[in-house]
């Protein structure tokens, strides 16, 4: 008789965890490894037909199958399916079932199967996010907005220009995911406990069954590695560093001290008892989600960093629900976020309000002088610096400045007075000019940032074809594996459930 505590704190929600995650990949591994006996001539023709015909049928109707609430009688659902098998084909061909495998191989198998599904997901929701940035970049790039520095009023750029840098990190870590992918799906399998095992399995076919696309070598590495979910886990923590940090901005852009952003009335919330109140709750939502997300990868540093090289709980079923639930919150906040940003509308006249009435386009008033005086940019420098001490002690701004006042500093730091003009000081002290001048590569002014959208637009399209080709080949080996166990069988293939 097990103890009630510890079916209540370990035993059940293990086996729940590994029911809503782990049933059907179980159900695919299970049927492989029977193809696996058989294709190195393991086990008999008669139990080879009645294992393929079980495993199959689970495959094909696994809601028919899969265990509602856990049963005391059994450790784990391993030894549940288990036993619904010998229910089916009786106790020498379900002892065979088994034969050179271990819950040790097996469990990371499936885990490495459920972090794939998990690698894929996040990516295709990063994606569609960069899908809706993007258009937004598009439709912004040419509304002028402060850029800050050390929260301080630094430089005008642009709204586009703002998203694109946004889009770039997850980019970055859509890449990322790209190299997790092929480092998390290798197969354990093969591996048994830890140190093979003496049936000659081919571990190459076996993989190639359950669409890996190799197999973790060193069997002890096989059952005992975590750091392919440490990484996953990384990953969305970076991805939810980069959206939280964005979101960071979002609420200050939606205070009414700022009121330069306003969310969709769909995304807000009215308080109820101040009638004046429109609170940015989506947004806020959504940074408690990404905190979340970025909390589990602690959780799973936490949990891996002082625990044996072996198979061990901490860093199979613990990690992986760390793993798993920083991810659901980062997909649930992409979603969220998606919607957000979709819907959300940018105050275009107070941004270049706010731009026009501010000290930062001082930079390229000094550039203007050195171009035009041929004075070193740190003189340049010292005279704008000192033009912007005197306004600021005056409570006025650029946009106040008169030529006699450019002169007279000039005169005093380079001994002769200036050859610009009128005109060529209001052009300097224009964002929008600022703006349009900075045509480095990368930068805000319209043609590059027409550039910067077509290339990101076409690595986005690269990126999402290269993701949708990485799902047709899951559905191709589950295919496969269908037809496989259909012809062991001796029953026609009618696809699995997946």
């Amino acid at each position: 008789m097990r103890d009630e505590v510890y079916v209540r704190t370990v035993l059940e929600p293990s086996f729940e965890f590994a029911r809503d995650l782990l049933f059907v990949p179980m159900l695919e591994a299970n049927l492989a490894h029977v193809l696996s006996l058989d294709h190195v001539g393991l086990l008999p023709p008669d139990h080879t037909k009645a294992l393929a015909r079980v495993c199959t049928n689970m495959m094909w109707s696994p809601a028919s199958w899969k265990p509602e609430r856990y049963d005391p009688a059994f450790e784990d659902l391993f030894f549940m399916i288990e036993d619904r098998v010998m229910a089916e084909v009786g106790a020498d061909a379900a002892s065979n079932m088994h034969l050179a495998m271990s819950r040790n191989d097996l469990e990371a198998a499936l885990f490495r199967m459920a972090g794939r599904d998990l690698i894929v997901s996040v990516a295709h929701a990063l994606n569609r996010l960069r899908v809706t940035l993007l258009r937004v970049a598009q439709s912004e790039m040419h509304t002028v907005m402060l850029a800050h520095t050390h929260n301080q009023q630094a430089q005008p750029t642009t709204v586009g220009h703002y998203i694109l840098g946004v889009e770039a990190g997850l980019a970055r870590d859509v890449d990322r995911l790209d190299g997790a992918w092929g480092r998390t799906n290798m197969s354990p399998l093969g591996a048994a406990a830890l140190s093979g095992t003496g049936y000659g399995l081919d571990r190459n076919f076996e993989a190639s069954l359950l669409g890996f696309e190799g197999i973790v070598e060193n069997t002890y590495d096989a059952i005992s590695a975590a750091d392919w979910a440490f990484e996953i886990a990384a990953i969305v923590a970076s991805a939810a560093s980069v959206l939280g940090r964005f979101v960071t901005d979002l609420m200050f852009w939606c205070s009414n001290e700022v009121s330069t952003v306003q969310l969709d009335a769909s995304m807000i919330q009215i308080s109820s008892i101040m009638p004046q109140k429109r609170n940015p709750v989506a947004v806020e939502h959504v940074r408690a989600m990404l905190g979340r997300s970025v909390g589990a990868l602690g959780a799973v540093a936490t949990t891996l960093h002082n625990i044996p090289f072996g198979d061990v709980n901490d860093a199979a079923e613990h990690v992986q629900r760390q793993v798993h639930a920083g991810a659901a919150e980062l997909l649930s906040a992409v979603d969220l976020l998606d919607r957000v940003v979709a819907t959300a509308t940018f105050n275009r006249q107070i941004l270049a309000a706010r731009a026009e009435s501010s000290f930062a386009t001082s930079t390229e008033l000094a550039d203007t002088l050195v171009r035009a005086e041929r004075i070193p940019f740190r003189t340049a420098h010292h005279i704008v610096s000192t033009l912007v001490d005197m306004l600021a002690s005056e409570g006025r701004k650029w946009v106040s400045l008169s030529w006699d006042e450019l002169d007279a500093q000039f005169l005093a730091a380079v001994g002769r007075n200036t050859v610009l003009t009128e005109d060529q000081l209001r052009c300097a002290l224009d964002p929008r000019h600022f703006v349009a001048v900075r045509t480095t590569l990368g930068g805000p002014a319209p043609e590059s940032m027409k550039d910067s959208l077509q290339r990101r637009s076409l690595s986005l399209e690269k990126a999402c074809k290269a993701w949708r080709a990485r799902q047709e080949r899951m559905h191709d080996y589950m295919s496969e594996l269908d037809r496989r166990g259909s012809r062991a069988s001796g029953i026609s293939a009618q696809g699995n459930g997946r």
